[in-house]
């Protein structure tokens, strides 16, 4: 008997999308599977969506809870799956008919512990999907996990890939940060010593909405994700994953020059500045004196960090679209520091 995989959706208020993103699982050429469905409070009709489609397929599990965020929403999916292997989706994506089969296939054949596939980032529910006769799959390293392929970075996010259950359950998602929360449990696997491969194969559609996270205000939230890489830092500081290391340390400092640029005329920037200063000072010497990270990079964010201005106008050179940010912003009175 083919291997069981669980499917984990955190959902709250998807009702317009969850039916899109469900149905693409149901449609797998692959059938052995479970649909987690994990209510993380929705107080739309998502529930009724969901119950509808349940009653056509008994493989959907519909789980509630009272709202606590996606990371606990995860991990109750991580703590009930049944499966050999496991697949984080979220509930406004969807997936290529054969996505199961191949990521599954590609487990097997490789005898890997997590297997990754290429996602598309795209504004349409219905992209036209061809049958995929050929692919291959190779043997990652964390480089290749952590390289930028047309705006992609496949390490940084839990979706669009396959993970081995006993391997999955050896991290948790990090309660309470709500961005960097997926490399956030992905850089704690590979630290563990997770043997990973990469299919060459656009697998997962990720699905932009006008009020996702991703487009949304600047606000605290979207500063966690300094606070999961300033966590990740403490977690491999005495490990010896030097490109981790230097991968999260060069992160760290990127998010902190990117949050202060953000928060300028938010009610958020009090707290991003102050955060911002506690943190990057905590790490500054160790960034600096990281050899595994290009010297120009650390002498760059060394400045950037001491300057926001600074930071500013190199932002500004590399793309002058940037002035029509700077001046819709709000006011804010020039200080010598930051």
């Amino acid at each position: 008997m083919s291997a069981k995989v669980s499917i984990i959706i955190p959902i709250y208020n998807l009702e317009d999308y969850i039916e899109n993103c469900i149905r693409s699982l149901l449609n797998q050429t692959y059938e052995n599977i479970e649909i987690l469905c994990i209510d993380d409070g929705s107080k739309d009709g998502s529930a009724d969506v969901i119950a509808k489609l349940a009653d056509e397929d008994k493989r959907i599990r519909y789980i509630c809870q009272e709202n606590a965020g996606v990371s606990v929403a995860r991990n109750k999916g991580l703590e009930l799956a049944d499966g050999d292997y496991l697949m984080f989706v979220d509930g406004d994506d969807y997936m290529h008919y054969q996505s199961v089969e191949i990521l599954v296939n590609s487990i097997e054949k490789t005898e890997c512990d997590m297997v990754s596939a290429h996602q598309m980032h795209t504004f349409s529910l219905e992209e036209e999907m061809a049958e995929i006769a050929e692919y291959n799959c190779i043997e990652a390293s964390h480089e290749d996990l952590f390289k930028e392929v047309n705006g992609n970075v496949i390490g940084k996010s839990s979706c669009a890939k396959l993970f081995r259950t006993e391997i999955a359950r050896k991290a948790s998602f990090p309660v309470g940060i709500t961005n960097g929360e997926d490399a956030n449990y992905i850089i704690r696997l590979l630290s563990q010593g997770m043997k990973s491969a990469i299919v060459d194969a656009t697998l997962y559609y990720y699905y932009t909405r006008e009020n996702s996270c991703v487009t949304a205000e600047f606000t605290e939230s979207k500063f966690s994700i300094t606070l999961s890489f300033d966590d990740l830092c403490e977690h491999l500081k005495d490990s010896g994953h030097m490109f981790l290391k230097a991968y999260c340390l060069q992160y760290l400092f990127q998010s902190i020059c990117y949050n202060r640029t953000n928060a300028v005329g938010t009610s958020a920037k009090k707290y991003v500045f102050a955060e911002s200063k506690r943190i990057g000072e905590k790490w500054l010497d160790e960034f600096k004196n990281n050899e595994d990270i290009n010297p120009n990079i650390r002498k760059l964010f060394t400045a950037f960090f001491k300057s926001r201005h600074l930071y500013e106008l190199a932002r500004f050179v590399k793309d002058p679209t940037m002035l029509n940010f700077y001046i819709k912003r709000p006011f804010q009175r020039f200080r010598r520091k930051d």
